[in-house]
């Protein structure tokens, strides 16, 4: 017998989330290459960031196929969040009239992001986004190997703030409350 799950958020209902979720207001369209292995991942905090950012669509895949709406944005306003020795430091990006920015997110693994890179040569034609001052890893659940390691939400969250001096805690409260719900249970 399967556990009953919550309509919105998706977890289980004793881990519910939905207490914690409230709407961030941004201008930002937030497109995620979402490797299969995370979309049932119990720890997937792409599916949080879901909750609070309504400018946010998920494509699940590994091949360009899966993402023929992401290849056609504009290379002008579209950034691909990746940190590489040419990457823009999202701190020092100018933008120019204030237009949208397209933000790309590579969500998986660090070795899974780095196949979804390969495996869609098309993404080279966006310039890549990174951060000068990494903020703090919050996401205590899961321990990565890299020092510059982020989850996508918190990866999400520091962008939004730079880019629109948005308050992002929305998405942190989620993300506490995911994590609370994990370690209590």
């Amino acid at each position: 017998m399967s556990r009953a799950t919550c309509a919105l958020c998706h977890y289980p209902l004793k881990t519910c989330v939905c207490e914690a979720v409230s709407n961030i207001d941004c201008q930002t369209k937030i497109y995620v290459m979402q490797h299969p292995s995370e979309v049932k991942a119990a720890k997937n905090t792409i599916r949080l960031a879901q909750l609070c950012l309504p400018n946010l669509t998920v494509f699940v895949g590994e091949e360009s196929d899966s993402f023929k709406e992401i290849q056609s944005l504009p290379a002008e306003n579209t950034f691909l969040l990746y940190p590489d020795d040419n990457a823009v430091e999202v701190e020092k990006l100018d933008l120019e009239n204030s237009q949208k920015i397209n933000l790309i997110i590579l969500d998986g693994t660090w070795k899974k992001a780095y196949k979804l890179k390969m495996k869609n040569p098309w993404l080279l034609k966006f310039k890549t986004l990174s951060f000068a001052n990494l903020p703090e890893n919050q996401y205590i659940i899961r321990k990565a190997k890299r020092a510059d390691s982020l989850s996508s939400l918190e990866a999400i969250a520091y962008t939004i703030e730079v880019l629109e001096n948005a308050d992002t805690q929305p998405l942190y409260n989620v993300l506490n409350k995911m994590m609370g719900s994990f370690i209590k249970h």
